[in-house]
């Protein structure tokens, strides 16, 4: 219901995942290739079922990823999404705005999406999502204010980012 208020720019859902969730996905050897999809949340449920795609993702991520977008097309009226599951390069990320559509963001490792409160993330104060948390952003039409994040920077140790999700709704 806060999504529908105007002055807010995002909301976190911090989703308690169970136990399994973290010792799966932590253990991931191998960075997989990114999957892209758009279409309905019926459309995007089919092509998850695809079994060459159970090659690449976890059977657990796959799942996850056709729940939230049901979740997702709930809150938007069914209309059409683009998906991206990708792994994070090491390097440091630039912050963004996200066009003017409403984006789903979950990472499914380590470290997750940053976000700041200001216009300048270098004078503001810049969070992390905790892993497995999922945050929806308002889009910023143009010239107009909105949320800055970016997909998870470099993390400590060298440790790999995990994958993350980023869901935008797309015009009709």
């Amino acid at each position: 219901m806060d999504l529908q208020r105007p002055d807010v720019d995002m909301v976190v859902w911090g989703r308690r995942i169970p136990a399994t969730w973290e010792g799966t996905l932590t253990n991931c050897s191998q960075a997989p290739s990114a999957l892209t999809l758009a279409g309905t949340p019926s459309e995007i449920a089919d092509s998850l079922v695809n079994p060459a795609l159970h090659q690449d993702w976890s059977p657990l991520i796959l799942t996850d990823v056709r729940d939230l977008s049901a979740l997702f097309g709930a809150l938007t009226g069914g209309v059409r999404q683009h998906i991206q599951l990708i792994t994070p390069s090491r390097g440091e990320t630039a912050f963004e705005l996200p066009p003017d559509a409403l984006r789903l963001i979950c990472a499914y490792g380590s470290a997750g999406p940053e976000w700041c409160g200001s216009q300048n993330p270098k004078s503001g104060i810049v969070s992390t999502l905790t892993p497995f948390a999922v945050v929806f952003i308002k889009g910023a039409a143009e010239g107009k204010l909105g949320c800055l994040h970016r997909l998870p920077a470099n993390i400590a140790n060298g440790a790999r980012p995990g994958s993350v999700l980023v869901m935008d709704t797309i015009s009709r």
